[in-house]
């Protein structure tokens, strides 16, 4: 059962020594270090750890977009041991319900990189549609409306 557990003293260091593989730092190669400082100086986000059951296995942000009406995720990263068993969804599911419920955002964006197939992929299976994009990003949205 995966769980969102706001980072806090006891999480957030076992969270930051997560990572991707060396392919996958191709795309996206920012530590999960960097997150934390984004988060409480540029964009205020909240962070979580992913957890399944006791053991973190990824992190995830959500916050409000500079609009101040509409939510956005990011990060999102399952470290590289447990990628591909469903905790990456799982996850987007709770932060949608989140951002739905405690937000009360109507929209939620998303970016990813075009390169991310994986990504897409899961973005599309949660209904999230392209929006715009540009060179190397695709940016999605989720109207909660029709959710």
């Amino acid at each position: 059962m995966i769980i969102l557990e706001e980072l806090n003293v006891d999480n957030w260091l076992e969270t930051m020594e997560l990572s991707i593989s060396e392919e996958q730092k191709n795309v996206f190669p920012i530590p999960n270090v960097y997150w934390v400082g984004i988060s409480r100086y540029e964009e205020k986000t909240t962070l979580y750890a992913i957890k399944n059951d006791e053991t973190i296995v990824g992190l995830i942000g959500i916050g409000y977009d500079e609009d101040g009406v509409s939510g956005y995720i990011n990060p999102l990263m399952i470290d590289e041991k447990y990628q591909g068993n469903g905790y990456s969804k799982a996850a987007m599911k709770s932060a949608i319900e989140k951002l739905k419920n405690d937000y009360k955002v109507p929209e939620i964006h998303i970016g990813h990189r075009k390169t991310n197939a994986v990504a897409g992929k899961l973005y599309e299976s949660l209904r999230f549609v392209i929006f715009d994009e540009d060179e190397t990003d695709y940016f999605r949205s989720l109207d909660l409306n029709q959710v």
